[in-house]
């Protein structure tokens, strides 16, 4: 698997003139790696065992993120879902980074969710980021159930949030992980190439009007049950809604390390965020907002 790192950004002549000024007042940066996987759709001990190769390869990242329904076509059970995050967990402590699972299909107690868990650079389970509405459009809502609530994470200063695949469709979601802090709202996802590019919009979309970073991470190299392609072309939105980084359709870890003063930056000369919270009845979210610790290793 190659590794795929964030190319210069060029900025125009205004963007220059405000990065001199505002860059001095936030020094802090979130190096995030994006596992693209090539998954293979009936093959789960196969992707199993690339899924820990690949991240025991990761170092120098402060957050690793998987793509969803990378392991295959399979509900794991309660069982399983433990074994898993044991031996991934491990993983993460080795590397010393925060590990989120993508997205997974567990089943507890006869129902399943679509699931991406947060682990911590301890090994331990810190919380998880249930997906809120499974896809109608491919059957989800026939056996999957959907969650209810956002949970946000603290990594090295850094306030993070996770919106699972066709949750990014909703607006409201990324807005209210933003009006809870939020910097980085990460999107595991798992998109057909005819989507692709709508994705990808959708990515800017969201960083854009909440003047945040999104980082979308897709599989690739594999296909839907009806047989459409995924390939890949797995990016990271600025909260200027431009790509600063990007894959192609190979297999990769997408590397980026996000500068966060550059959201301070376009908040100054762009105030959605703040208009539309002036306009808004805020006093209650609509989303109940989980805060998770994350614990700091040296």
């Amino acid at each position: 698997m190659k590794v795929v790192r964030k190319a210069p950004v060029i900025y125009n002549q205004i963007d220059t003139y405000y990065d001199r000024n505002k860059r001095v007042n936030d020094s802090r940066r979130l190096n995030i790696s994006l596992v693209q996987f090539p998954r293979k759709l009936h093959e789960i001990e196969e992707n199993r065992r690339y899924a820990r190769e690949t991240l025991e390869k990761i170092s120098g990242a402060d957050v690793v993120c998987m793509s969803e329904v990378w392991l295959g076509a399979t509900v794991i059970d309660e069982a399983g879902e433990k074994e898993l995050l044991e031996e991934f967990g491990e993983i993460a402590a080795s590397g010393g980074f925060t590990l989120l699972t993508g997205g997974l299909f567990v089943s507890r107690a006869g129902v399943v969710h679509d699931i991406c868990h947060i682990i911590g650079p301890d090994g331990r389970l810190a919380g998880e980021q249930f997906k809120i509405f499974p896809s109608a459009a491919i059957g989800e809502r026939a056996f999957c159930s959907g969650g209810s609530g956002l949970t946000v994470f603290e990594c090295k200063g850094v306030s993070c949030g996770v919106i699972v695949c066709v949750d990014l469709f909703y607006p409201e979601i990324a807005r209210e992980l933003a009006f809870a802090g939020v910097e980085v709202i990460f999107n595991p996802a798992n998109i057909p190439d005819q989507r692709t590019e709508t994705w990808r919009g959708l990515v800017c979309s969201r960083a854009g009007e909440n003047t945040v970073f999104t980082a979308f991470v897709n599989n690739t190299l594999t296909q839907y049950r009806d047989g459409r392609k995924v390939i890949g072309r797995s990016a990271v939105a600025g909260p200027a809604g431009d790509i600063i980084s990007s894959a192609d359709s190979d297999p990769a870890v997408l590397e980026c390390s996000v500068e966060l003063w550059r959201i301070a930056d376009q908040r100054t000369r762009w105030p959605y965020l703040n208009d539309v919270r002036g306009i808004m009845n805020h006093s209650e979210p609509r989303f109940e907002i989980n805060n998770v610790m994350i614990p700091v290793c040296s």
